[in-house]
């Protein structure tokens, strides 16, 4: 399955990719997340409560972010089981400077697997139901980017 799209947000492009390589903003922004404990640097065990389609479990696996290049792109992998299935994903995220630099376009392009029960479901419902996780996460992180430099703004 495939996941692609951009979105804008709301700050420069290294303050952008600072907070989304923050394991706070992360714990914070992923939908269900109970857990995101840091393993290894950019490696982080993760506990989930997810559900599609009246398929509803948790989710166990690790998140690892890798391939770095600070402030414009990384690899974000996933892999974790849950009741008798898997998930493996592999995205890209890019980061490119928009409006003068005020905004940041961040684009990103993803390949999942999924098994077991939630395989059942299929595409037609899996697809739909990415997106909205992926654009839940991103109107989370946005608003912890306003919130972050609210909070700059007022201690400098």
């Amino acid at each position: 399955m495939k996941v692609d799209g951009n979105v804008t947000m709301s700050g420069p492009q290294q303050v952008v990719y600072d907070t989304l390589s923050d394991p706070d903003a992360l714990r914070q922004c992923l939908p269900g997340c109970e857990k995101f404990d840091e393993v290894s640097p950019g490696r982080y065990e993760t506990v989930l409560k997810a559900g599609v389609a009246g398929i509803k479990g948790t989710f166990i696996g690790t998140v690892t972010l890798s391939d770095a290049k600070s402030p414009e792109s990384y690899t974000l992998t996933v892999e974790g089981s849950f009741s008798g299935g898997f998930v493996k994903g592999v995205g890209n995220i890019s980061l490119a400077p928009d409006g003068g630099g005020a905004k940041t376009k961040v684009t990103y392009v993803g390949d999942g697997q999924v098994g077991g029960p939630l395989a059942s479901v299929g595409q037609r419902l899996m697809a739909p139901a990415a997106r909205m996780v992926v654009n839940q996460f991103f109107r989370c992180m946005d608003g912890q980017l306003k919130s972050r430099q609210e909070t700059g703004a007022q201690v400098g």
